[in-house]
């Protein structure tokens, strides 16, 4: 018997959480269960789940705690439980934190009523956080990395119902595969010999973005032919200030915004040098995808990050928002064969 699965999701753009729940969903063993997902209708995250032959039920999910969510979560939470009654799902997936109180109070408020909740953990968390987003009442929590599995034991949660699973990509079987590198040059307006720097992540100010634009000006005057690639979408404002800032700094030649890109790996596969400058991450998806297509990594060295790069051997760590950190470390690789 098919048994229905729903999967809850409440960001329209896609990053490392999405393209993780995407890879979950491929490889789920059909004959057994019937994907379903919740999310929002517009944006490529409902594109790519329709591709992937999932159905979608559009619904948006409104913040838990900003100052107006009382007056408007209740609708969320009603639609949700009207579907959870229509489908009658043997399990709920709640890919991230922020949708785990508005789906334990349309399934009755507590683990274990009616349908059993587990939800993804996918960045780092402050053990106080977790009974804020009610995670101690799940009947499982995946956690990211080991990292965030410690804290949410430390934040309450029964350290049996927890599980760290790490996330996985998909390798590249040939050279039939691999990314054309002149393409991508051709498109970005560079020269075929540029040196491609590049981040794969949301625009968001715990990317650290900031702090790699920071440390161009200082690469840049040693290597006149580096160019940093920033793939990804999200905070339209703090994607402004990232442009102001390449402009105060006299990089804008030499940074490009390539957007949301549907299949990361013809970006991933030009560069020379792969950065991820994160404040804060739970594990780092990208950084694995870097490490797959055969990439040098710099990482800060925050959350999960020290779980997926090996200091000195698959990569380089260096601390949080230390711009010149970052410019020794991208530096040294480029400078070694």
């Amino acid at each position: 018997m098919v048994r229905p699965i729903l999967y809850i999701h409440g960001v329209a753009a896609v990053g490392g959480a999405e393209r993780d729940l995407l890879a979950i969903l491929r490889t789920l063993a059909r004959l057994d269960w019937e994907p379903h997902v919740a999310c929002p209708s517009e944006g490529p995250l409902a594109n790519l789940m329709v591709q992937a032959g999932v159905v979608l039920h559009p619904m948006v999910f409104p913040p838990w705690r900003k100052w107006f969510s009382p007056l408007i979560r209740w609708l969320a939470i009603k639609k949700l439980r009207t579907l959870l009654e229509q489908l009658k799902p043997a399990l709920i997936h709640v890919n991230d934190i922020w949708w785990v109180p508005q789906t334990l109070e349309a399934v009755g408020g507590r683990p274990g009523f009616r349908i059993p909740v587990v939800a993804h953990v996918r960045q780092e968390i402050e053990p106080e956080k977790v009974r804020r987003y009610r995670l101690h009442e799940l009947d499982g929590v995946i956690a990211i990395s080991r990292h965030v599995e410690r804290a949410l034991i430390a934040g309450g949660v029964d350290q049996g119902t927890v599980r760290t699973i790490y996330s996985g990509v998909e390798l590249l079987r040939s050279d039939a595969g691999m990314p054309d590198r002149t393409a991508i040059c051709r498109s970005l307006a560079v020269p075929d010999e540029a040196v491609l720097l590049g981040t794969v992540a949301h625009l968001f100010p715990r990317k650290g973005y900031d702090v790699m634009l920071k440390a161009l000006p200082g690469i840049i005057r040693t290597a006149p032919a580096v160019h940093y690639v920033i793939v990804g979408t999200g905070d339209g404002g703090y994607a402004q200030r990232l442009r102001a800032l390449s402009a105060e700094l006299g990089i804008s030649d030499h940074v490009h915004f390539v957007g949301f890109q549907d299949d990361v790996k013809p970006f991933l596969g030009a560069l020379s040098c792969y950065v991820h400058p994160a404040r804060m991450e739970g594990f780092g998806i990208a950084v694995v995808e870097a490490l797959a297509a055969g990439k040098a990594v710099v990482a800060t060295n925050v959350g999960g990050l020290p779980e997926v790069v090996e200091e000195g051997e698959t990569g380089l760590l260096v601390a949080p928002d230390d711009p010149g950190a970052l410019t020794a470390a991208v530096l040294s690789l480029l400078r070694d064969d």
